[in-house]
C-alpha cells in the first residue's frame, strides 16, 4: 500500500504518516530511453523528459497524465533572465542512477547544458537533475549553475522552474487567504487590463469572478513561511504541489517574498526571484568562480477518494504535511552532486539571545528570526549565497541545524526589537555543533514617548492586512479616509486607524494624461510639558515594510525636519504595494530633532511624500517617537483592547467593571470603581498590567 497521505488515509479510516517522497514500497523503478526523450517509471507516476530542453512533458499519474491540456501543451521547464530571456538548449544527457543497477530503488538523470560562448547569453553552465524514487507519488528536482573564473561576467537576473500542469486543475493553494477555486483561462483571456493596472493585471468580465481583479502577483507569498502550493482539481480530487525540504538555497533571506502560481494554471518555484526588491545580487563576476545547487525539492501529487469533504483543502493540507516530512529527511542522503553536502559534512549551530532594551523592560525574544548569512552585504539582498534560518522559542533559544561549514554572520530581527541584531565571525564546521549565548542591545535614544505597529518588517497588523493582495485595495484609500488619515496617540488602534499602504493614487484625464495625488498623514499626540533643554533631541524611529518612489518628507509641528530636506528615498527600494504585497525589501532609518519642538499640549508629526509618480508609496512596519526622559508620560503597547482603553494618563474601562493596575508581581497597585477611569501618571516608570473584567493591557510607562 502506498504511504504518504497520512492526513487523508486518515480521513479514510486507515492511520499512516507521510513519509520522505510519498511512499518507500512498490514497483522497481524502471527507466527506458527514447532517444530524444526518456522516461522514468516507479508504477505511481512516470516521467518523460526531453533530453535537448531539460523540459518534463509528461506526468503520468493516477492513470493520466497530470500535464494533459496545459499551456504549450503542459510540461514543467526552466528558465532565466540572465539578462535575456533563455531555457535549456542542445543539453548533454547523462544516466547518473541507473535503476537497474541499484536494485530498482532509484533513477536520477542529468541535463547539462554549457555556455556556448555568445556573450548575449548567460555566461554559466546549467545542470539539471530529475530523480525518481521507489514508491514516490512525484519526482525530485534540482539546479546546478557554475561560473568558472575564465568565463566573462554574468549579470545575473531570475531564475526559476516552472510548470503548466494540466486544465483539469482549477484550484490554487497557497496559504489560508488565497485557497479558492481560480478563474478559467478563458475568463482571463477575455479580459480588460484597467488604465490604471500593470500588464499583468484584468478586470474580468465572465465566469466566476465577473467584475473582479485577477494578477499573478495576488498569489506571492514569503517563501519562508510557506512551505508548499499548488493546484488541485475539484473534478479528479487530484493535487500537484510544490514542497520546500530546505530553504537554505533561497535567496534573499527567510522574508523573501516571490510568486508561487497564478491563473494558467501556471506552477512556480522562484529559485532566484528578484521581485519585492530582494535576492537582487545574482551577478556573477569575471575571474570569480561560482558555484550552487539549488534543491532538490520535490514536485508532489496526491489525491483523495470522491466524496471527501473540502476535497482541495485536505489535500493542501496533506503536500504541507509532506513537506514537514521532506524537510526530516534534509540533506538527502541519496543525492551526491558536486557543491551538495551531507549531514555528517554540516555542522550545527544552537543558542540563546536575549534582548536588553533599558525603554522596555518586557521585551520578548520570543519569534525572533534568527539566521546565518555570509558577510559582506545585506542578507536579504543575496542571491548565489547559502542562508540557514529559524525561529526563536519563547526562552530565545533556537537551533540551526544542517549548516554548510563556512564563516558567517549571525543575523536576528523580530516582534521585541527594532532593527537588525549581527555579530560577525562565526565560524561553522563539519561534523561540530557551535552554542551562543547572546545579548542584543537594539538601539534607543530615549524613552517611548508612543509606537504604532510592531517591528515584524510587514504591514499586516494594519488596516488591510489581511486583504492586501487584491488588486484596487490600496485605491480604496481615499474612500476609506476622505479627510485624510490621522491618528491619534491613545486613542486610534493601528489595526483599523493606519493603513497597510500610504498610497500614491493614479488618475487619467481623457487626454490619457497621468496626475498623481498624494495624501499627507498626521499622527497627533500629547505631551505634559515642553522640553526647554537648548541641546536635548527627541528621535523618530521610522521602519518600513517597504518604500518606492516616496521622497518622504517628515514635519514635527510644521518645521521640516527631514534630511534632506527635499525628501528622502531609502536604501532598498521596493514595488510592493503595486506587486501586492504585505512587504518587500525592509529598511529603516532615524531622524533627530531638536526637543524644544515638541510642546506642552497637543503636538504633530506629518508624514507627505513631495511628488507623485505611478507606483510611489510607503508601507509602514513600525514608527516610535522617543524624548527625553524629562518630558516623557506615555506606553509602548497598543492603545486598547476590549473593553479597556489607555488615553495617556489614565485609563477607560467598560463601565461595567472596576478597572485594576497590576505590578508585574501581581500585586494590586490601584483600583477604580466601574464607570470611573483610573490615573496613572502619577506612578514610576515600570511595568504594570492593567485589568477590567476579562479584559487586560500592558501598560509600559516611560518617564515622569
Amino acid at each position: 500500500m502506498r504511504k504518504g497521505l497520512g492526513l487523508l488515509l486518515g480521513l479514510a479510516g486507515i492511520a499512516s504518516a507521510n513519509v520522505p517522497g510519498g511512499g518507500s514500497t512498490g514497483s522497481d523503478v524502471k527507466l527506458t530511453d527514447n532517444g530524444t526523450t526518456v522516461t522514468m517509471d516507479n508504477g505511481v507516476v512516470a516521467v518523460t523528459v526531453t533530453k535537448a530542453s531539460a523540459a518534463i512533458t509528461s506526468l503520468t499519474y493516477n492513470g493520466a497524465n497530470a500535464l494533459a491540456g496545459g499551456n504549450n501543451g503542459g510540461q514543467f521547464y526552466w528558465s532565466w533572465n540572465m539578462p535575456n530571456y533563455q531555457n535549456p538548449a542542445s543539453c548533454t544527457y547523462t544516466l547518473k542512477a541507473d535503476p537497474a543497477k541499484d536494485s530498482g530503488n532509484r533513477a536520477e538523470i542529468v541535463l547539462h547544458m554549457a555556455w556556448n560562448q555568445d556573450t548575449a547569453t548567460a555566461a554559466m553552465d546549467v545542470d539539471i537533475h530529475y530523480v525518481l524514487l521507489r514508491g514516490s507519488t512525484g519526482f525530485y528536482a534540482a539546479a546546478q549553475l557554475s561560473h568558472p573564473a575564465g568565463y566573462p561576467d554574468n549579470p545575473g537576473g531570475e531564475w526559476r522552474m516552472a510548470g503548466y500542469v494540466g486544465s483539469t486543475f482549477d484550484w490554487l493553494s497557497v496559504d489560508s487567504l488565497r485557497n479558492r477555486k481560480m478563474c478559467a483561462p478563458a475568463d482571463w483571456d477575455a479580459g480588460v487590463q484597467p488604465s490604471d493596472g500593470p500588464k499583468e493585471v484584468r478586470l474580468l468580465n465572465q465566469g466566476i469572478y465577473a467584475g473582479k481583479y485577477e494578477c499573478k502577483y495576488s498569489y506571492s507569498a514569503d517563501l519562508g513561511r510557506t512551505d508548499a502550493w499548488g493546484w488541485s482539481s475539484t473534478t479528479r480530487n487530484e493535487g500537484i504541489w510544490v514542497t520546500v525540504p530546505s530553504r537554505e538555497f533561497y535567496n534573499g533571506g527567510p522574508l523573501k517574498r516571490e510568486l508561487t502560481a497564478h491563473t494558467g494554471p501556471t506552477l512556480l518555484n522562484m529559485l532566484g526571484g528578484q521581485h519585492y526588491g530582494m535576492g537582487n545580487q545574482m551577478d556573477m563576476p569575471a575571474g570569480q568562480e561560482v558555484h550552487k545547487v539549488f534543491g532538490p525539492f520535490f514536485v508532489y501529487l496526491n489525491k483523495v477518494a470522491s466524496g471527501t469533504a473540502n476535497a482541495n483543502t485536505a489535500l493542501w493540507k496533506d503536500a504541507l504535511a509532506q513537506a514537514k516530512a521532506e524537510q526530516t529527511a534534509w540533506p538527502y542522503a541519496w543525492f551526491n552532486d558536486t557543491g551538495y553536502k551531507q549531514a555528517g559534512q554540516r555542522g550545527t549551530v544552537n543558542g540563546t539571545l536575549a534582548i536588553s532594551d533599558w525603554g522596555n523592560a518586557t521585551a520578548s525574544p520570543e519569534s525572533l528570526w534568527v539566521g546565518l548569512a555570509p558577510a559582506g552585504t545585506d542578507f536579504q539582498m543575496q542571491s548565489m549565497t547559502y542562508q540557514f534560518w529559524t525561529r526563536t522559542v519563547k526562552s530565545g533559544a533556537f537551533i540551526l541545524k544542517n549548516v554548510l561549514p563556512g564563516t558567517y554572520t549571525l543575523y536576528a530581527f523580530g516582534p521585541g526589537a527594532i532593527g537588525t541584531f549581527s555579530k560577525a565571525g562565526i565560524v561553522v564546521k563539519a561534523g561540530q555543533t557551535l552554542s551562543l549565548s547572546e545579548t542584543w542591545t537594539p538601539d534607543r535614544k530615549g524613552v517611548t514617548a508612543w509606537e504604532i505597529g510592531t517591528p515584524d518588517r510587514t504591514a499586516e497588523e494594519f488596516l488591510h492586512g489581511n486583504d492586501y493582495f487584491k488588486w484596487g485595495v490600496f485605491k480604496q484609500f481615499p474612500t476609506e479616509f476622505p479627510n485624510g488619515l490621522t491618528y491619534t496617540v491613545g486613542k486610534s488602534d493601528w489595526h483599523t486607524g493606519w493603513n497597510y499602504a500610504q498610497p500614491t493614487i493614479t488618475s487619467y484625464d481623457t487626454a490619457g494624461i497621468a496626475s498623481y495625488a498624494q495624501y499627507p498623514w498626521k499622527i497627533d499626540f500629547t505631551q505634559a510639558a515642553a522640553n526647554t533643554g537648548a541641546t536635548d533631541s527627541a528621535s523618530l524611529y521610522l521602519s518600513f515594510a517597504a518604500e518606492f518612489s516616496a521622497a518622504l518628507i517628515v514635519t514635527v509641528n510644521g518645521t521640516n525636519v527631514s534630511s534632506p530636506a527635499t525628501g528622502f528615498y531609502l536604501a532598498n527600494p521596493s514595488d510592493a504595494m503595486i506587486r501586492l504585497g504585505s512587504h518587500g525589501a525592509w529598511s529603516d532609518l532615524r531622524i533627530t530633532f531638536p526637543a524644544k519642538l515638541l510642546k506642552a499640549g497637543t503636538n504633530e508629526i506629518v508624514l507627505n511624500q513631495r511628488k507623485g509618480a505611478y507606483g510611489a508609496s510607503v508601507m509602514y512596519d513600525y514608527l516610535r517617537l522617543e524624548v527625553p526622559k524629562a518630558v516623557s508620560v506615555g506606553i509602548a503597547g497598543p492603545a486598547r483592547t476590549a473593553g479597556l482603553r489607555n488615553l495617556g494618563t489614565s485609563l477607560e474601562g467598560d463601565g461595567l467593571h472596576p478597572v485594576r493596575l497590576y505590578a508585574l508581581t501581581g500585586r494590586l497597585e490601584r483600583e477604580s470603581p466601574a464607570g470611573q477611569n483610573l490615573s496613572f501618571s502619577d506612578l514610576p516608570r515600570s511595568t504594570w498590567l492593567a485589568r477590567c473584567g476579562t479584559s487586560s493591557l500592558p501598560i509600559v510607562l516611560t518617564g515622569r
